[in-house]
């Protein structure tokens, strides 16, 4: 009997409508109050303005739009989370198309990706060396202050006010090259994931499969393979 009602309801008010003018793109809307019973009208009391509701065309009888129900401060702070995390994943991965067709571009061959690369690695790696040289020599200041400092305790003298300065700054300095040096050291070992993936997709791109290994590329170095 409910659902009859309801057809009745809704069929009148789309004759209603139907006869307030065909060329009015008029709607009527479709909501759950909240007694749980389900309601028919063609302007929206302030009551329903949150709740989920469907729009239906006064002139069709058909659905024409679905609004969801309002959300809550907790589900809206969720959903702009959720929001920024594709915007990212959206940048990152036109990025990722503006990279791969920049290799096209610029590489016409594997060996080409490979050299170019290799000299990242190689720049990379000096500067890696040259971070664990510059830890190095201020370990070695750091030892020779820290001995000085010991041996004036050793003779009852105090340590020099600058002397202890300059220890307190080298512990310091070196600290933040070592963190330095991580840093460089994780970005050394992306380099090498990076080529992979890259070398990979430059394959796939040119649609040029990977060279099998040759009998001589596979015997271990120094070994006769005539035996």
């Amino acid at each position: 009997m409910k659902t009859r009602l309801t057809c009745i309801a809704l069929a009148v008010l789309l004759a209603s409508g139907a006869a307030a003018g065909q060329d009015k793109a008029k709607k009527l809307y479709r909501w759950v109050d909240k007694d749980g019973k389900v309601q028919f009208s063609d302007t929206l009391p302030d009551e329903a303005l949150e709740q989920a509701r469907t729009e239906i065309s006064a002139n069709s009888g058909r659905t024409t739009g679905e609004v969801g129900r309002a959300l809550t401060p907790e589900e809206q702070a969720e959903s702009d989370r959720l929001a920024a995390e594709r915007e990212v994943q959206q940048r990152a991965d036109e990025k990722q198309r503006q990279t791969e067709e920049a290799m096209l571009a610029s590489f016409q061959t594997e060996e080409d990706l490979r050299r170019s690369y290799g000299v990242r690695v190689s720049l990379m790696q000096e500067n890696l060396n040259a971070i664990e040289a510059g830890i190095g020599s201020q370990r070695n200041s750091l030892t020779s202050l820290l001995a000085d400092a010991s041996e004036a305790e050793l003779a009852g003298q105090p340590v020099n006010a600058m002397q202890a300065a300059t220890i307190r700054e080298l512990r310091q300095e070196m600290a933040k090259q070592q963190n330095m040096l991580i840093i460089k050291q994780a970005e050394l070992m992306k380099l090498d994931e990076d080529l992979d993936y890259l070398v990979q997709r430059f394959r796939e791109l040119k649609g040029v499969e990977e060279a099998p290994a040759t009998p001589e590329a596979a015997a271990p170095a120094g070994d006769d393979p005539t035996g």
